[in-house]
């Protein structure tokens, strides 16, 4: 019987047999609080694990379950296409359960509508599932494991479902939708899962339980993982290179597997050691140890500021200079390479320019042009603040000052010569007006008048 496996963010679809053959072989209720797309599940039952009752519960996937145990076993699965890939998206928005059950099939990485459409058209004959015939086979397995074990389906928050009540008869694996930052896979938020009151729960259990998880302050007071793996994420678009992540397990309980193959990875041992470190400090300990941390960070990257603005010259030079994008790909652009390199630098391309501000020949043409309009802005505030002269004789004062300003300290600027021409326009105005005044005013001394 092939092993079944459905596609679905962080499903552990790869992982299941190795997980699987961490826990009891037996008990009384199996119990999965985020059960996702099933996949430990089906694993448990097709590797023979006993139980007396069995228990899915999840917030988003239960409905899918429940279409599974009513239509997995008369789906007719389509090739796909984009466009029957908008039509079941309709549908999805109006709850048909057909929709639903192809979600995996459809849909990009095996999530939901909004994630996008697959990309192939499943025209392909396999049994994995990839393929329209090979998922309709997979649909139709699964119904068949559901109405074996008849288990209970639940679409219950994971704190409502009476833990505190299991006893150690019972086996509860957790396979929770990772939040942390440091991990982004998909966001959840702390309504979905509160982390520290997960490990709280756990820590005081009385039922025997496994945690699926990745290395995380969050999870340190339950000790070092049993088990970890380096796995890359097929679940995000990746432009540049891969992205890994370790998967580990923790367990309260010893499970029935021999210890040879307990592998920790060298670099999980690193990452625990780090975690436990850190958890270890006091508050003034830790923000020094940041401190530190970013003064190094910032020095070592400073020693990258030659090597940048040298690739800046090399990608920026004009057309004529060919000799200089010797050995580059044609058509690259220097912002086309900082986002190829942007998972590895950690930062974008606003950040690099930023750290370049003044150094390059770019940056310092607007650095330049924008200290030259900060001087003009300056010049304008200081000129609107000074008092303006009333006489004329004020006025022809200002202007030689001006003058001899502008010759002696090389100020000739368009700037000067406005205030100039400000200042001479003011002088005839007033001896315009002093004039007509004299006229129409009576000669007191002829005594004339009009």
């Amino acid at each position: 019987m092939p092993r079944v496996q459905l596609p679905y963010p962080g499903g552990k679809g790869r992982l299941a047999p190795r997980i699987v053959s961490f826990l009891p072989r037996r008990g009384r209720t199996y119990l999965e609080p985020f059960a996702g797309r099933g996949n430990l599940f089906w694993e448990a039952v097709q590797q023979g694990l006993k139980f007396d009752r069995w228990w899915l519960n999840d917030l988003q996937t239960h409905t899918f379950l429940e279409s599974i145990k009513s239509h997995g076993h008369n789906v007719e699965v389509p090739v796909r296409s984009r466009r029957v890939f908008e039509y079941l998206r309709d549908a999805y928005k109006r709850g048909d359960v057909m929709a639903t059950l192809l979600a995996p099939h459809i849909c990009y990485s095996g999530g939901l509508y909004e994630s996008g459409v697959k990309g192939g058209s499943g025209c392909g004959d396999d049994d994995g599932g990839g393929s329209a015939a090979g998922f309709q086979r997979t649909l139709r397995e699964c119904h068949r494991i559901l109405h074996q074990t008849k288990p209970k389906i639940t679409g219950l928050d994971w704190t409502r479902l009476g833990l505190e009540k299991l006893t150690g008869d019972d086996v509860v694996v957790c396979d929770p939708p990772y939040a942390f930052p440091l991990n982004m896979v998909k966001v959840y938020s702390d309504s979905t899962v509160n982390y520290e009151e997960l490990v709280d729960v756990l820590l005081d259990a009385k039922f025997r339980w496994a945690l699926c998880g990745y290395p995380h302050p969050m999870l340190h007071r339950l000790g070092a993982p049993i088990w970890a793996r380096e796995m890359q994420l097929l679940c995000v678009r990746v432009k540049h290179g891969g992205e890994e992540r370790s998967e580990c397990i923790w367990t309260n309980f010893d499970p029935e597997i021999a210890r040879s193959q307990r592998f920790l990875p060298a670099t999980v041992k690193g990452q625990i050691k780090v975690i436990a470190d850190a958890a270890s400090l006091s508050f003034t300990a830790l923000d020094a140890r940041i401190d530190s941390g970013l003064e190094k960070v910032a020095k070592d990257f400073t020693a990258l500021v030659p090597f940048l603005l040298e690739m800046h010259r090399r990608l920026s030079a004009p057309g004529r200079r060919t000799d200089l994008r010797k050995g580059a790909p044609k058509g690259l652009t220097w912002t086309e390479w900082v986002e190829s390199k942007r998972h590895k630098l950690g930062r974008g391309l606003r950040s690099i320019q930023y750290l370049l501000q003044g150094r390059t020949e770019a940056s310092m043409r607007r650095q330049v042009l924008v200290e030259g309009r900060a001087d003009l802005a300056n010049d304008l505030r200081s000129v609107t603040s000074e008092v303006p002269p009333e006489t004329p004789m004020e006025i022809a004062t200002a202007m030689s000052h001006l003058v001899l300003d502008m010759r002696s300290n090389g100020r000739n600027t368009r700037l000067n010569k406005k205030k100039l021409e400000r200042l001479a326009a003011r002088f005839l105005r007033l001896q315009e007006r002093d004039s007509i005044s004299r006229i129409e005013q009576p000669d007191e001394e002829s005594g004339y008048t009009m």
